[in-house]
Order: structure tokens, then C-alpha cells, then sequence
């Protein structure tokens, strides 16, 4: 029976040798979990700094937002008012006066043009 159960010596199975660990792996694995850390805490910073302003914005002189209404009597505008419907609207139309807007239109390039050159 030892004939059917003879074992080569090429054939047998060798015990594997442990592989000594670099510690590679685990200061990679760190510096992902670092760079994690860094980019939530950059998130979580931009978005505090883009949120919390309570202070108001500097004044403007000249950058007034408009009132309910408004007008340029220099333009030849009429008081406008400021709602979107259709009709008030149609009624500011009909009451601009289009020539004396467009003598101050062209007397406003002249004076550009003058300043330009």
C-alpha cells in the first residue's frame, strides 16, 4: 500500500512564510481619513462663513432700491409705478412723453461722446 501513497519530494506543500508587514497600508489608510477630516471641516467652514452674516451690506449713496413709485421728470418719465400686471403697466406706456425722452437720450451721447473724445 505505501506504493499508492508515496509522496514526492517536489510535489509536497511547503509551510508559507509570513510576510513581514511594511506598515505601508495603514499610513495610507491615516492619510485618507486626514484628508477626509481636512475636507468636512473646509465645508463645514465655508458654509458657516457663507450663512452667518447678519451685518447689512455698506451704504451706496446713489444705489437707493426703488420706492413704489418712481420717476426721472428730467427722461420725461412720469411717476412709474412699480407693479408687473399688464395693465399698469400699459398705463405707464401711454403716459411716457417718447419725444422728450429721446431729446434727453441724445443730448445724454452728445455730452458722452464730448467727454470721450
Amino acid at each position: 500500500m505505501d506504493e499508492f501513497n508515496k509522496v514526492n519530494d517536489v510535489n509536497q506543500v511547503q509551510p508559507e512564510k509570513p510576510i513581514p508587514s511594511s506598515g505601508v497600508g495603514s499610513i495610507v489608510g491615516a492619510i485618507v481619513i486626514i484628508l477626509l477630516l481636512a475636507a468636512g471641516a473646509f465645508y463645514f467652514w465655508g458654509a458657516k462663513l457663507n450663512g452667518g452674516n447678519d451685518n447689512p451690506p455698506p451704504l451706496i449713496l446713489g444705489n437707493e432700491t426703488a420706492s413704489v413709485e418712481s420717476s426721472d421728470a428730467s427722461a420725461g418719465l412720469p411717476p412709474q409705478q412699480t407693479s408687473d400686471e399688464a395693465a399698469t403697466i400699459e398705463a405707464d406706456i401711454q403716459a411716457m412723453n417718447i419725444d422728450t425722452l429721446n431729446a434727453q437720450t441724445a443730448s445724454s451721447l452728445q455730452a458722452y461722446q464730448a467727454t470721450t473724445q
